[in-house]
């Protein structure tokens, strides 16, 4: 599945026409763009509260990036009391992120070498119920005034967070298929694939032998007999044999 960015967007409640201005501006932008969900809010609930805004934040998944025209620490205790508590985590347009005493992976890291591995780590994973803590990055917008640059950052956020991450111990190594070997001379090899070929000449048919009259006379073929005139030929045989004993046994008689 890919991976979608949401960002949420808290329209300004202060700043005059300027700063709405700016967030009109900034909607063009980011809406429509592929991959980036958009919510917008105008203002962040209360947990428990039954209202539009509780079901559009309640469709945010686990990440997103904020654009909010206040400053970062009110933005993440509203979500907490929205019930949507998330840790501010560092990108490109945020890089400071996680050093105001917020907590991340950084810090929970951090302090683990310094022996408080327990305290900042349940800090870093409190819950509001039964929900973990979810990723926001934070976009100020009272510092970022260009919206096609915000954009940007939002698509090299996006990117990054569509990078495949691979386990290098214990996995096995997939094979690449061996490429084919390619030809020398490609051109050659498609002109040989694209034309037609022959096909072989049939092997020619061995001349008919003529016989010579005298061959025939020296040679003469054998007669053919048939199984038929062999059979009759042996009867007549026995019976003349037959005849001839008995006109012998006649004679013998008549002396």
């Amino acid at each position: 599945m890919a991976v979608r960015l949401n960002v949420l967007i808290l329209r300004p409640t202060g700043g005059g026409s300027s700063w709405h201005a700016h967030c009109d501006d900034l909607l063009g932008h980011v809406l429509g763009r592929p991959g980036i969900d958009v919510t917008l809010l105008e203002r962040l609930p209360i947990a428990g509260e039954e209202s539009t805004e509780m079901l559009a934040l309640e469709s945010i998944g686990g990440h997103a990036a904020c654009l909010a025209w206040e400053a970062p620490q009110k933005v993440l205790e509203d979500l907490d009391r929205a019930g949507r508590p998330m840790t501010r985590r560092p990108h490109a347009g945020d890089p400071g992120a996680g050093h105001d005493g917020e907590p991340t992976a950084e810090s929970g890291v951090n302090s683990s070498l310094s022996g408080n591995s327990a305290a900042n780590s349940s800090h870093a994973e409190s819950t509001n119920g039964d929900r973990p803590r979810g990723r926001m990055y934070f976009f100020d917008m009272r510092q970022n005034q260009n919206a096609a640059e915000v954009l940007d950052s939002l698509v090299s956020l996006l990117k990054t967070l569509q990078v495949p991450t691979f386990q290098i111990g214990g996995s096995t190594p997939i094979l690449a298929a061996p490429a084919s070997p390619s030809p020398a001379n490609p051109a050659a090899a498609k002109t040989a694939a694209s034309e037609p070929v022959p096909p072989e000449p049939a092997a020619p048919k061995p001349a008919a032998h003529s016989v010579d009259s005298s061959e025939a006379d020296v040679n003469p073929a054998a007669p053919a007999t048939s199984p038929n005139r062999s059979s009759a030929t042996a009867s007549e045989r026995s019976t003349s044999d037959e005849l001839d004993r008995l006109v012998d046994q006649l004679d013998e008689l008549d002396i």
